[in-house]
């Protein structure tokens, strides 16, 4: 088996003539042992890929760092999982002594909003102790009063808020550290 460093490639010389017809056969090619063969048909080890030495034989070569736009594209990416986790695991809630979720995630805060403003005109027309229906993760049907519902939705909204802020934040944090060429910074930023 031949080895090229300048294509960084494995070719059988049994097929040069189709390499050389085809204009495709290297000539800094170097003959490779058999257990150099072995060792470069595996997968390389980890954060390692094929290159060469000096000499131009094979060699596991380190990856070459991650360019600063991709690594700040890829922590985004990162963060904004981080962000929907924290809305699928909602708030949790007490219901007079009994621990449920109020559930968060973007379908959910329509939900939300739809009871809030259901609430606040029982409330506004006089009627704070007419009940609304509420279902959080435990899927029990729990009968609450508009004045339960106001509390319950200013906290799950509010809760929403806290997120979406610290979301920003990281961001905001992203986009300063990749403007400052700071690579440091931003392999430092996690949820």
């Amino acid at each position: 088996m031949l080895y090229s460093a300048t294509e960084n490639g494995f070719y059988p010389e049994e097929f040069k003539t189709s390499y050389v017809t085809a204009g495709n056969w290297p000539n800094d090619l170097i003959e490779i042992t058999p257990d150099e063969w072995e060792t470069f048909q595996s997968l390389p080890p980890e954060g390692h890929e094929l290159g060469s030495d000096p000499e131009g034989r094979p060699k596991w070569v380190p990856l070459p760092p991650e360019n600063l736009r991709d690594l700040a594209e890829r922590k985004r990416r990162e963060l904004d999982a981080a962000r929907d986790a924290a809305f699928a695991a909602g708030l949790e809630y007490d219901f007079n002594g009994e621990i449920d979720v109020v559930q968060t995630r973007p379908e959910d805060q329509i939900n939300l909003l739809g009871l809030s403003a259901q609430a606040q005109r029982l409330i506004a027309a006089g009627q704070p102790d007419s009940t609304l229906t509420f279902r959080g993760l435990k899927n029990v049907n729990r009968e609450l009063t508009a004045t339960e519902i106001d509390s319950l939705t200013l906290a799950a909204l509010g809760h929403i808020e806290d997120i979406y802020q610290h979301s920003w934040e990281l961001k905001d944090m992203l986009q300063a550290a990749l403007l400052d060429g700071d690579r440091e910074k931003i392999e430092q930023l996690f949820w």
